[in-house]
């Protein structure tokens, strides 16, 4: 090997980000050097793992955080907002600051909007190898992402062909999106997009390896993926140590389990209502609660003193936090849906956009929680949908099996020794 340096792309929230710092981490202990390239919100995050950081992103963090999550996470326009005018637009200004930090790199490691280092990676004589941190990146006609309509996943799932025809429209729609990368592509004497296709879609797969940096529980890679995909295992990091705060910590000793409620660290922003609604249905049930504000903004938008038995905190570590809790009211992000899975407790899922829909449906299926949509989401429902799920024994019974499988799960570990086997055959040829 050359310099034993790995670099990583990733765009995203936190969701997108603690795989990279998890599998970043175990090659850090195997004697690698490993820079994340990222938005600058998650500087102090990557630090924090003991990585070295590259601010990869020209994009301001934004100074409205509930008006940008209102667009990121509007139901139609905002996966257009999200890739073409935030992604996509930002791949001249990702690319100059990866570029000199992948001159001696022995590999990088992409992720769905890396389009800058997904170039790099094609272009650059290192191992290139893409992250699928969600089964819904695969856009599978054989596994065909959940949408969240009910008779319409249940039309799709029918059959490949229906689910072949999801994946052509999908792509028809979305390929305007990444105009952009195409045009700057060109610029640097490339073809518009790459012989695997675009870079939203196929075009993110990377040539040398594709890992799927998530449990199997939630799936497996299915057959039309590349044929270089590798199911790691739930790669999971554990920020601050998996330690709670006093407060909370306190709070959780004084009485019985809680149930906990948090749309994580970006579609909190979106949902309003969910907090307020949240204490609603808390209190309907006779249960103490967590609530994950997200900010400073959004626990301003509670009452000063909360109802006893009621208690908020900007942020905790989830493994530390669901593990202690009744059930746990989420978004269906990626990594929050596996901490709950680690916790073997009840899920109900909230989706909100993106892959979360399709997170849900995975949920279900292994008969651990339910899903609720996010315009649906009233205490009185919700409420409903919570009480069945504490007095189901078959679902305590079932969560508590997928959280012996997961938490016997090392994917960083696994995803590690795939990057040094690609590098070393990359290094032969």
């Amino acid at each position: 090997m050359s310099g034993r340096h790995i670099v990583m792309a990733t765009v995203g929230s936190q969701g997108d980000l603690f795989p990279f710092l998890a599998v970043g981490r175990e090659l850090r202990a195997r004697g690698y050097r490993v820079t994340i390239g990222a938005h600058g919100i998650h500087r102090d995050a990557v630090l924090e793992a003991g990585l070295d950081f590259v601010l990869a992103s020209g994009i301001a963090e934004p100074e409205d955080k509930a008006a940008f999550a209102a667009r990121a996470f509007h139901p139609w326009r905002g996966p257009r907002f999200v890739v073409r005018d935030l992604a996509a637009a930002d791949v001249a200004s990702s690319y100059a600051a990866l570029a000199p930090v992948c001159v001696d790199a022995d590999a990088i490691v992409t992720s769905t909007l890396a389009f800058a280092g997904q170039i790099l990676g094609e272009t650059r004589r290192i191992a290139w190898l893409s992250a699928a941190l969600s089964p819904a990146v695969f856009l599978s006609a054989f596994d065909p992402p959940a949408t969240g309509i009910d008779w319409l996943d249940r039309f799709l799932r029918s059959s490949p062909r229906r689910g072949a025809w999801v994946r052509r429209i999908g792509e028809t729609v979305t390929s305007p999106w990444t105009k952009a990368v195409r045009s700057f592509r060109q610029s640097l004497g490339l073809a518009p997009v790459s012989v695997w296709g675009d870079p939203f879609h196929r075009g993110q797969h990377a040539r040398d390896g594709v890992l799927a940096m998530y449990s199997p529980l939630l799936g497996r890679p299915p057959q039309d993926s590349p044929a270089h995909s590798v199911v790691t295992g739930y790669c999971r990091y554990a920020p601050s140590g998996d330690v709670l705060p006093r407060e909370l910590d306190a709070f959780l000793d004084a009485g019985e389990a809680p149930l906990v409620f948090t749309l994580g660290s970006a579609a909190v922003h979106a949902g309003e209502t969910f907090l307020c609604e949240s204490m609603a249905i808390a209190t309907a049930l006779g249960r103490r609660a967590v609530l994950l504000t997200g900010s400073p903004e959004m626990r301003a938008r509670l009452p000063v003193v909360l109802p006893a038995g009621i208690c908020a905190a900007e942020y905790a570590p989830h493994g530390a936090l669901f593990a202690r809790a009744a059930a746990v009211v989420h978004h269906g992000g990626i990594g929050t849906t596996q901490e709950a899975l680690r916790a073997g407790c009840p899920e109900l899922v909230v989706p909100h956009g993106f892959d979360q829909p399709d997170n849900a449906a995975r949920v279900v299926r292994l008969g651990v929680g339910d899903a609720l949509p996010a315009s649906r989401y009233r205490a009185d429902v919700a409420a409903t949908k919570l009480r069945a799920l504490l007095m189901d024994d078959g679902v305590a019974l079932r969560a508590q099996r997928a959280a012996a499988v997961i938490r016997a799960e090392n994917g960083a570990s696994v995803a590690a020794d795939v990057i040094e086997q690609t590098i070393a055959r990359r290094v032969r040829t």
